[in-house]
């Protein structure tokens, strides 16, 4: 696990909140909260200050604290937290998920018996979220819906996660074995941004010997007929084990979804065959489908890609873009703001994964809470970039490396920085980081009217969700994707796996308008380039192909001639 920054500012955040719960002596949060403070302002590395135990050398930053810090060397968690979430409840810290719920209301909340999400839905139907103090009836509407979101969230995951535990079980599988037989199928074979159960089919092994290998790795909960039911880590999984012979309609089948599933089956029975489980069959005879292809060349069917199968009637695209097509990282931040990486290591490692350019984009003066650059640090930046590109000129690179900013839209839709600051720049990406909680109309004019600015390049994670974490807020979509089609504004796909904005059901939509996309990793260390593969993930879904995306571009230059 790497350490950085943001990784140990979350925890101190943990403790400064859960202390508040508590209700312990203001001061002990208090040195928390300054000691996040100084970590967040500096601009050095602290990595190295951690790695060498000099955590001393930040102001506010005592032995005792550092002494606490330096067990993520070894370990996950602080022991201090470790402390806290045995004496605060589970049930409790899930009410911070609820937006809108601060330290204090927890507190209050848990003193009157509120110690769980279904507890506080059920609170808020019968009046006693209102009944306390410093609560309301709009505020209990507002902490129910949220509540319902939060558990809802919890009983799915991440791209991210699923791939993990996939991939693992898959591996585990085909090494065991030493072939090739087990595959991803279900949502997380189609990529949906979050997964709720995770199925993985498997051939030409049966269930009691799939069962009886697995039992060493997780606790199967039950078998029927030829699945196999199991969990690991709180996660559900699905085993479908069958016969090589129908493996490619059995797969089909597995992939889904529901629509597509139903329209083979009835384009199967149309033509004369019956279905038996996983079976396909003629006159009773079960005819081979060793391949999806075999199957549904069978039904005069094309093959589509499983990403794309989330109707019951998709359009086979090709050349759909892979992640070969991305030659360029766009909106990236480094150690001038929130990042734990500088410019150079960014760029060296982009170097090292065969990318051609680096497009830097460090956050603007109003996000102050992320080191955002002032007026004179974006001047200050612009040289070290200017440095560096003489420096890879000297040799012999062609190498791009890009100036940019991810500039703050204001509550007006104004940029963060003056048009003569943004005209020094190579591009930018305009983003909305504050105010989530504008109306529907105010939100929207507030990024039409940004976009409208001609110095705004890409507009970065439009709808501002967090997967599983944070709704949307609310905007028109539509009516931005009108926008950006007229100004030519470029519409980040942003690929972290928190985000994944814009959501693929608008992707859709914004390609029928004619709009361009760039997959950006948003990347905040070096790793964070990794990512790109799930942004990909999501232009699939939506049918796009390289000439859809800006940073397939083979160059720097090529690049910005396409935002220009």
């Amino acid at each position: 696990m790497q350490i950085n920054k943001k990784h140990v500012t979350a925890q101190l955040k943990e403790v400064a909140k859960l202390l508040d719960v508590l209700g312990e002596e203001p001061f002990k949060a208090r040195a928390y909260t300054n000691a996040i403070r100084q970590i967040e302002n500096y601009e050095g590395n602290f990595n190295e200050l951690l790695a060498n135990d000099q955590l001393t050398q930040l102001k506010g930053i005592g032995a005792g604290l550092a002494s606490e810090l330096a067990f993520l060397k070894e370990q996950a968690i602080i022991p201090s937290l470790i402390e806290l979430y045995e004496r605060v409840p589970l049930g409790v810290r899930e009410l911070f998920l609820v937006s809108g719920l601060g330290a204090k209301k927890v507190s209050a909340l848990w003193k009157n018996d509120i110690d769980s999400l279904e507890k506080l839905i059920l609170a808020a139907d019968d009046g006693r979220i209102e009944a306390l103090k410093g609560f309301s009836t709009k505020s209990a509407v507002k902490f129910k819906n949220s509540a319902l979101f939060a558990i809802n969230a919890k009983n799915r995951m991440r791209l991210d996660e699923a791939l993990g535990i996939a991939e693992h079980f898959i591996k585990l599988i085909n090494q065991n074995y030493a072939k090739e037989i087990a595959f991803a199928a279900g949502s997380y074979r189609r990529r949906l941004e979050t997964v709720g159960d995770i199925d993985i089919i498997v051939k030409s092994l049966s269930v009691t010997e799939l069962a009886s290998f697995l039992e060493a790795y997780l606790e199967p909960i039950k078998i029927e007929r030829n699945r196999i039911f199991a969990s690991f880590e709180n996660r559900e999984l699905s085993f479908l084990s069958v016969d090589s012979d129908y493996f490619g309609w059995a797969w089909l089948l597995e992939t889904g979804n529901s629509d597509y599933r139903e329209m083979l089956q009835a384009r199967a029975k149309s033509q004369g065959y019956q279905i038996k489980d996983w079976q396909l069959l003629k006159d009773s005879q079960v005819i081979k489908t060793r391949t999806e292809e075999q199957a549904l060349k069978l039904l005069d069917l094309p093959f589509i890609a499983p990403e794309r199968r989330e109707s019951s009637n998709p359009e086979a695209i090709k050349n759909l873009i892979e992640a070969k097509d991305i030659h360029g990282l766009v909106h990236n931040h480094s150690t001038w703001s929130d990042a734990v990486a500088s410019i150079r290591e960014m760029l060296i490692a982009a170097q090292e994964r065969g990318y051609n350019y680096l497009a830097m984009a460090d956050h603007s003066k109003t996000s102050y809470y992320a080191n955002g650059l002032s007026i004179e640090r974006v001047y200050a930046q612009a040289k070290e970039v200017a440095k560096i590109r003489t420096e890879l000129k000297e040799q012999g690179s062609d190498f791009g490396l890009l100036h940019g900013i991810e500039v703050d839209i204001m509550s007006d839709g104004s940029l963060d920085y003056p048009d003569e600051v943004l005209a020094t720049l190579d591009y930018t990406v305009v983003s909305v980081h504050q105010n989530f909680s504008l109306s529907k109309i105010k939100q929207t004019d507030r990024i039409i009217k940004a976009i409208s600015n001609p110095y705004a390049s890409i507009l970065g994670h439009l709808s501002g969700r967090l997967l599983l974490r944070r709704p949307a807020y609310e905007l028109d979509q539509d009516a931005i994707i009108d926008a950006c089609a007229e100004t030519g504004t470029i519409i980040e796909i942003n690929a972290h796996p928190a985000r994944l904005d814009m959501d693929w059901r608008y992707l859709i939509k914004a390609k029928e308008k004619g709009c361009k996309f760039s997959i950006n990793p948003d990347a905040h260390e070096t790793t964070g380039f990794d990512v790109v593969q799930y942004g990909v993930m999501m232009a699939r879904k939506a049918a796009l192909v390289p000439k859809d995306v800006v940073n397939t571009a083979i160059s720097a230059k090529k690049f910005l001639e396409q935002l220009k």
